[in-house]
């Protein structure tokens, strides 16, 4: 059962990976912050953690997301549906925490794509907006 869990989680993220790989609309291309590399960074992180069954790796990994997701530098736009994608991502990277502080690899692993789908998520509405903010300064 673990390795069908830990397979359909590592199944899920390439997948994702791949869908982010496509190149986005030209007016909508942007470089990777410094912030947003940290997040990438600590997110492939809890991958390998699950992918090894390292609950120390996959706890301190998901704190470190929580703790970014409270920097300045993460609230790029105020609006009540970018603070709500907010407390949903930290929401997940509670559960992760602590679902790894009760090694429970299945529910990291669930807390995991549900962390994952709040980013390609927060990420479309993101682009969106852009373009909208795009499209009113142009008029």
């Amino acid at each position: 059962m673990k390795r069908i869990v830990v397979c359909t989680v590592v199944i899920a993220a390439l997948a994702l990976t791949l869908q982010l790989k496509a190149d986005p609309p030209e007016n909508t291309r942007t470089q990777i912050t410094p912030l947003m590399r940290m997040k990438l960074d600590k997110s492939k992180a809890i991958l390998e953690g699950l992918t090894v069954e390292d609950y120390e790796m996959i706890a301190k990994n998901a704190r470190g997301l929580r703790l970014l997701s409270t920097e300045a530098g993460w609230n790029v736009i105020q609006t009540q549906e970018y603070a709500s994608q907010s407390r949903d991502f930290q929401r997940s990277t509670d559960l992760i925490v602590e679902a790894a502080e009760d090694k429970d690899i299945h529910r990291a692993a669930l807390g995991y794509v549900a962390l994952t789908v709040r980013c390609v998520e927060c990420h479309s509405y993101m682009r969106k907006h852009r373009i909208e903010l795009m499209n009113f300064k142009r008029e």
